[in-house]
């Protein structure tokens, strides 16, 4: 299982570093429900305004709020409402999945369509990109929830290679120690949540309260799961974050990634739409005749653009009260990554290619072996919540790539020496 350990780690060869966070156009990598914020908040965002504009997106889908194919079904959802409507004309702004989705069905049924993308490339806070001659994802890159996500039975369809992971058997190392069986972890996760009152006081406050009750190593065995589960779902302090948040579904064991990337959805979806890039819009405005976007007219607007980057956005005659209310009970997760690529592969291997860092305070906490599918020693770390500002915020693409790199090489030390794990 292990490889040969290394002193210190070789210098990756080519990287790709992820800034959502500063990103004009998103503003963060997911909306994630703040303090008094609760799933009506999202349905009250999605309400259509005056009948002539909605708003789309993974943070108001009603089922599948913080992910792609809640973005996805969003759209549809947006779109159906546009057609029911009586809308002969709509323009869509974002070309992200919500995007893409509605303006693909708005045009398969014979509506006259237009996307407004501010940013020169399709596909949103989906983002594939070449390192090294290999495709990866520098957004979102699981398709989660695959035996019900529409995306999975789309991708089947279309015949992409898909390659599950076992979320469930990560190779997992703690810098203070044995992390213990992995059904520990997820036992003591659940304990969790089930003491967390959804309509009690702050999740961190009560997080804290259920920590203090804990003997030592249940309570190291919840660090590991707050660590592991609530901050890389949430992207945020538990002081920032709702306790509804832990009834919105995350990834499930099996979920699969795309060695070709999402931007093969991407373009499958935008094949023949008319998508204009590099037009950022300023104002949407409507009345009784309908939208006026910038300076294109339409019968409707479905706004798909990120919760976090709609205050670059004038809307008149205004968002209704009710959307202003659920916005400020909604923020952006902080989410990175790094994508790393080496002339060899010098960590250990994991069996499932999934990787677990339980680090104090956190870091590179979630990492995906890439290697053996696409055929070149590379490697996805991820960062959430504090540890963005901790360890990627202000530093250059280079020094996040070999901070990063730094932590895998504890990871792997500290799983050479672990007998248990290296034999």
């Amino acid at each position: 299982m292990a490889s040969p350990h290394h002193s210190s780690p070789p210098r990756p060869i080519a990287w790709h570093v992820t800034r959502w966070r500063d990103d004009p156009f998103s503003r963060g990598s997911w909306s994630v429900l703040r303090p008094g914020g609760t799933a009506a908040h999202r349905l009250t965002l999605g309400n259509p305004i005056d009948g002539r504009v909605i708003l789309a997106g993974e943070a108001v889908d009603r089922d599948q709020a913080t992910m792609v194919h809640g973005a996805h079904s969003s759209g549809l959802a947006a779109a159906r409402w546009a057609i029911d409507s009586g809308a002969r004309s709509v323009i869509v702004v974002g070309a992200g999945m919500a995007g893409l989705a509605a303006a693909r069905h708005l045009s398969d049924e014979g509506r006259d369509v237009v996307v407004l993308e501010a940013r020169e490339r399709l596909g949103g806070r989906t983002h594939s990109v070449d390192l090294g001659g290999v495709i990866v994802d520098a957004g979102a890159a699981w398709v989660q929830q695959f035996p019900r996500n529409p995306l999975g039975r789309l991708a089947e369809s279309l015949g992409l290679h898909l390659v599950p992971t076992h979320f469930d058997r990560a190779l997992a190392a703690a810098a203070d120690g044995p992390v213990g069986p992995a059904t520990a972890v997820r036992a003591a996760f659940a304990a969790l949540a089930a003491a967390i009152d959804r309509d009690g006081p702050p999740l961190g406050d009560q997080v804290r309260r259920h920590l203090d009750g804990l003997a030592p190593e249940e309570r190291r065995l919840a660090q590991f799961a707050i660590e592991g589960e609530l901050l890389l779902e949430s992207g945020s302090r538990l002081e920032d974050v709702s306790p509804h948040m832990l009834d919105e579904d995350g990834a499930a064991p099996g979920d699969p990634w795309l060695p070709g990337g999402y931007r093969q959805l991407v373009d499958h979806l935008a094949a023949g739409l008319d998508v204009r890039r590099n037009t950022v819009v300023r104002r949407i405005e409507w009345d009784l005749d309908g939208v006026s976007v910038d300076w294109l007219a339409a019968d409707r607007c479905i706004c798909t653009v990120p919760i976090g980057a709609l205050d670059a956005i004038t809307f008149s005659p205004g968002l209704p009260a009710g959307h202003r209310e659920a916005l400020s009970h909604l923020g952006m997760a902080a989410f990175e990554k790094a994508v790393l690529q080496f002339d060899e592969r010098w960590w250990p291997v994991s069996p499932s290619g999934y990787l677990r860092w339980y680090d104090s305070p956190p870091s590179w906490t979630e990492w995906l072996d890439l290697t053996d599918v696409v055929g070149t020693p590379t490697i996805a770390g991820l960062v959430a919540a504090d540890a963005v500002a901790e360890h990627h915020d202000g530093r250059s693409d280079e020094d996040i790539a070999l901070a990063a790199t730094a932590a895998l090489a504890t990871w792997a030390a500290a799983v050479e020496a672990d007998p248990a794990l290296s034999r």
